[in-house]
């Protein structure tokens, strides 16, 4: 049985919360905060079928707005370096306990994956079958669903088919290999044979690209 459809920005909130939890990260103290936070996810959420960050420009293809999806591929490493995520939702244990004054954090997004609105304007569809996760919105474009999602876990059963617009790539646009398990990046015509970073095997990388 697939997981029920999440209908509000609390219910959002609560699945968000209990992952947190159960991966020891920390949300901000700053309720009222938190849920302008929620709010706008669960916007992107209803716009997108994924719930991308707010504090951030969306494609509004999948493809291209992973790793942004809430919590993005980028939050851990912001919160050791600076304290907390670029949105501010998570937080390290010393920003929560006030020993610790939160600043500016600079954009951690490859500047590839930054868009403007008129690139985005300028881009063409097609129609392609994609298999989403229904426990996180990870999306796989393929004839059939994983049998496992790289991103929390779920088993096959959990994904639906469904057909979206994707984007007609041009000429030019340059080919990344994104590791399944960690999100780091790798340039080049074919996926390295293990991920530099986590050790993840080859087949855990998935082919996107990215327009120049």
């Amino acid at each position: 049985m697939n997981k029920p459809e999440i209908k509000s920005a609390e219910e959002l909130y609560a699945s968000l919360k209990v992952n947190a939890k159960e991966k020891g990260y920390l949300f901000n103290r700053d309720e009222a905060f938190v849920k302008e936070l929620m709010d706008g996810l669960f916007a992107n959420l209803k716009r997108y079928g994924y719930s991308s960050c707010p504090c951030r420009m969306s494609a509004g293809q999948y493809e291209f707005d992973k790793d942004i999806i809430c919590p993005c591929v980028y939050m851990e490493d912001d919160v050791k370096k600076y304290g907390l995520c670029y949105c501010g939702l998570y937080v390290s244990q010393d920003i929560y306990d006030g020993k610790r004054k939160a600043g500016a954090i600079p954009e951690s997004r490859p500047a590839g994956k930054v868009f403007s609105m008129n690139k985005k304007n300028e881009m063409k569809t097609e129609m392609d079958t994609v298999w989403r996760c229904c426990v996180c919105g990870y999306e796989h474009r393929g004839p059939d669903a994983p049998d496992k999602c790289p991103k929390c876990g779920a088993n096959k059963s959990m994904f639906t088919k469904e057909y979206k617009e994707c984007l007609v790539i041009n000429e030019g646009s340059k080919i990344i290999w994104e590791c399944g398990e960690c999100g780091y990046e790798h340039e080049n015509a074919n996926q390295p044979d293990k991920c530099p970073k986590c050790g993840a095997s080859k087949d855990k990388f998935e082919k996107i690209t990215v327009l120049t």
